[in-house]
């Protein structure tokens, strides 16, 4: 179902922010317009109104019925029956609405205050934001009773403008109300036993929908979903607060009713409602349970050689190379923010090698890092060339990254210490960049799917034959015995592998702990910690 409207049957003064106001008091509207005969203000009989959720486009189905006294025709709007229906008038109205391109730029400079106080009024708004920006409308819809709705619209002059009044009024108090999104609930309040902690919601669920489906309960004064620091995205849990206790048992209760149409339920999740606990109390109950150690993604080994502006380790790097390795750290904290996306352990990426240096160069350049000994393996050495876009062949020229894969995290960390920004390797104005590798999840689930495809297809194929031995794809696949770096040439014991050359100094950036540490309660138990993302970036200032 669309969110758009098309009103018929509108007089012929009828204006566009005049019929925006109306439908705006049964929800927030995206846009809106009437069309106009060619070169007049005269209405053409007809308009259309988007609003931003279809539940609202729903409900004004049924509430609308008028303009100004005028009844009204509402229909939800389908683009490809208008497009054989009305034919040429129906293109000229986007021609007829030139002159107010100028509208849709403001609707961008278009702020909603949501969870408003009832004492709250147009004036107070408009001397509030007023210190951000030219404020050239103010709007409080009301519902038919007269009563405010709870959110109002701001209308800036410029987006700039919208953007600074966004950023220092957002988890603000207006008229001593404090907005949906307050960083957390004070202890007080959560004492009043008014506070709910949400387990189970669906990662799509937004604080808007939780909201809508707690009010029937009661009014709220907040609804607040839990975000990680590091990916930005729900957490799964959130914590609502009601203005009474009443509501706050109605909710639990309904929330703990296991009949078959009981329960509280939100995006097809069924909800588990609890009352939430003082910020002390929590600590204590997290004393008492001893966690299993989590973390899959690796972390901790995204900021492993991580060379910060201002350290040891950036002294005499290069600004080119040191702007290179802060665009590398940002990307990596996007694609970070997915939540498929994990830090490879074994798996290394190579920046800034020579385009000259092929596969075999890097291998024995990468096991001499690692240590050279029998038991360092590298199951992966491939420098990326450039393809034809035509033929997807290799055309030979290297694109100065390359991928190496160990079999043992132990190598693979040995190896990225001693290579990374080293500036012995290939010269001190071409400093190998080296991280641990991101891999993506859905990725290597279809590698391994295709795997299994082809080992069943082989053994088929084997079968039909006779009774003939079939063989394992693993061992086809299975490459020789690699060069330990030993065959040819001895192995260079002057290579060190902590990043410190024999002067004392410090090259290879940010070292990590062990992925998982172990940390002592205050109870005397132990348990086990995993290291996330740090919190710093940007340059180390002495």
């Amino acid at each position: 179902m669309s969110s758009t409207l098309f009103i018929r049957n509108l007089p012929t003064t009828a204006s566009s922010d005049r019929l925006v106001e109306i439908f705006s008091e049964v929800g927030p509207v995206k846009h809106g317009f009437v069309v106009k005969e060619k070169g007049s203000e005269t209405c053409r009989g007809f308009g259309y109104v988007t609003f931003s959720m279809l539940e609202d486009t729903q409900k004004a189905l049924k509430v609308v019925k008028d303009y100004n006294g005028q009844k009204i025709t509402l229909t939800v709007a389908k683009k490809k029956q208008h497009d054989k229906k009305k034919g040429e008038p129906q293109k000229s109205a986007p021609k007829e609405q030139t002159p107010k391109t100028m509208k849709k730029s403001k609707r961008k400079a278009r702020l909603i205050i949501r969870n408003l106080s009832f004492k709250c009024s147009e004036d107070d708004l408009k001397q509030e934001f007023s210190k951000y920006g030219a404020v050239l409308e103010v709007q409080i819809p009301l519902k038919e009773d007269g009563k405010m709705r709870g959110f109002a619209f701001i209308q800036f002059k410029n987006v700039l403008e919208a953007g600074k009044a966004l950023s220092a009024m957002n988890l603000k108090e207006i008229k001593g109300k404090k907005t949906a999104k307050n960083k957390k609930a004070p202890p007080e309040d959560v004492n009043e036993g008014k506070t709910v902690f949400i387990r189970n919601l669906s990662f799509d669920t937004e604080e808007d929908g939780l909201e809508e489906v707690l009010l029937k309960f009661g009014e709220l004064k907040y609804v607040r979903i839990v975000l990680h620091p590091d990916t930005e995205h729900s957490k799964g849990c959130a914590f609502a607060q009601f203005k009474t206790k009443e509501a706050t048992e109605k909710c639990i209760a309904e929330a703990q009713n296991e009949s078959e149409n009981g329960g509280l339920k939100v995006d097809g999740r069924t909800l588990n409602v609890v009352l939430a606990v003082s910020r002390v109390d929590a600590m204590k109950l997290k004393d008492k349970k001893v966690l299993k150690p989590t973390g899959t993604r690796n972390l901790y080994l995204a900021r492993e050689g991580f060379i910060r502006a201002g350290t040891k380790a950036a002294e005499e790097l290069n600004a080119a190379d040191l702007a290179k390795r802060t665009r590398f750290e940002e990307l990596k904290r996007q694609k970070l923010k997915d939540v498929n996306i994990f830090v490879s352990k074994t798996r290394l990426c190579v920046h800034n090698i020579p385009k000259s240096m092929d596969n075999k160069q890097l291998r024995t350049l990468c096991l001499k890092a690692a240590g050279g000994g029998k038991g360092v393996r590298i199951n992966e050495c491939r420098v990326m060339c450039d393809r034809s876009s035509q033929t997807g062949k290799a055309l030979g020229r290297s694109l100065g990254y390359a991928f190496v894969e160990f079999t043992e995290h132990e190598h693979a960390l040995k190896a990225l210490r001693h290579l990374n920004n080293n500036p012995n390797i290939f010269g001190p104005e071409k400093r190998p960049i080296v991280e641990f590798s991101l891999e993506d999840k859905r990725m290597l689930k279809i590698k391994e799917m295709r795997a299994l495809k082809n080992q069943k297809k082989v053994k088929h194929t084997v079968g039909l034959e006779g009774d003939k031995k079939v063989p394992n794809i693993a061992d086809k696949n299975k490459k020789p015995r690699q060069d330990n770096g030993n065959s040819g040439e001895r192995r260079l014991e002057a290579f060190t592998h902590t990043g410190v050359d024999k002067e004392g100094k410090s090259w290879s950036g940010f070292v990590t702990k062990p992925g998982v540490e172990v940390e002592e309660l205050p109870s005397g138990k132990k348990r086990k910690k995993v290291l996330p993302l740090p919190s710093h970036r940007g340059p180390k200032i002495r």
